[in-house]
């Protein structure tokens, strides 16, 4: 069996080349993998509104449609406030994760205002309490909601000193880069090969690390556009194509060709990254040298041979 060795740039027998590729190296390892939530709380939720639907048949039985209706309709609302409670924290994490970005639709408060409904509802219609006590059982049940899971993000992140309108440009296209990603990844999934699973998750880290710089960077949208969208469409759709004919055929020469694009395409991904740093330091010198010219003119400091 080969043995893999790692070597750092501190290691005793590092090479000059490696210290180089380790520096290079993405410093997230989880970048570019979709973003999956688990929250026991928040899957807790859907069965909790279980009972309501019992109850809903037992109104049924007892020809009591108002309650039955009742008991239907919050069982209804409660599930619905449980999902858009998932998709809530779905998109926080998202949110968190990026240095650029909008603020998500408000789903969590949304969800909290449902389950209020839903419970004032139920009180009300369907256990025969009075109005106000149904009232006081939704307020009670929203505070209760948003304190156990939190507010929805509410302000723009990362776009402070940028035009808005690049910036807003940035994170929508950020955006979609993203979703492309994590359907690159899902698609990867179904293939069932670790070694090939690795190697779109090596695609898919230079590819979000290059959102990364562009995110810092809104003026490096426009270069960057087309990593952003036609490689990434090319990169999911060759994705999906793979794993359609290696799950039926096992083809080698198809695994072999799949291969060389990812490694193709990450290098790509990588050069790209480097190219936009080196932009970015190019212009960062040329701010400098018109700063330095600027300050010798107005006598801050003293011109070149003096």
């Amino acid at each position: 069996m080969a043995v893999k060795r790692f070597r750092g740039a501190n290691s005793p027998d590092a090479k000059p080349d490696e210290a180089v590729i380790m520096a290079d190296a993405p410093v997230n390892p989880l970048a570019g993998k979709s973003i999956k939530v688990s929250n026991f709380r928040a899957n807790l939720l859907f069965f909790v509104p279980l009972p309501l639907l019992l109850n809903g048949f037992s109104k049924m039985a007892d020809a009591a449609p108002l309650s039955m209706l009742a008991s239907f309709g919050a069982f209804a609302l409660l599930v619905l406030s449980a999902w858009l409670l998932r998709e809530g924290l779905k998109a926080e994490a998202a949110y968190n994760a990026r240095k650029v970005a909008r603020p998500p639709m408000p789903r969590k408060i949304i969800a909290a205002d449902l389950s209020g409904i839903g419970v004032g509802m139920a009180a009300w219609l369907s256990w025969g309490q009075p109005l106000w006590s149904a009232v006081v059982f939704g307020v009670v049940t929203v505070v209760a909601f948003l304190a156990a899971f939190g507010l929805d993000p509410l302000r723009k992140k990362g776009m402070e000193g940028f035009n808005e309108f690049e910036a807003n440009r940035v994170a929508k296209a950020v955006g979609k880069a993203e979703k492309l990603l994590a359907q690159i990844s899902d698609a990867a999934a179904r293939i069932g090969d670790r070694r090939i699973e690795s190697k779109v998750n090596d695609l898919t880290a230079a590819a979000a690390e290059m959102l990364r710089v562009v995110e810092d960077d809104p003026r490096d949208l426009t270069s960057a556009r087309k990593f952003m969208t036609v490689y990434l469409m090319g990169a999911r759709d060759a994705t999906v194509k793979f794993a359609d004919v290696y799950s039926r055929s096992q083809n080698q020469e198809a695994r072999s060709e799949y291969e060389t694009l990812l490694k193709d395409l990450q290098t790509s991904f990588e050069g790209k990254k480097q190219a936009l740093l080196q932009d970015d330091h190019t212009d960062l010198d040329v701010e400098i040298e018109v700063l330095r010219e600027r300050l010798q003119r107005e006598g801050h400091l003293p011109k070149e041979g003096e």
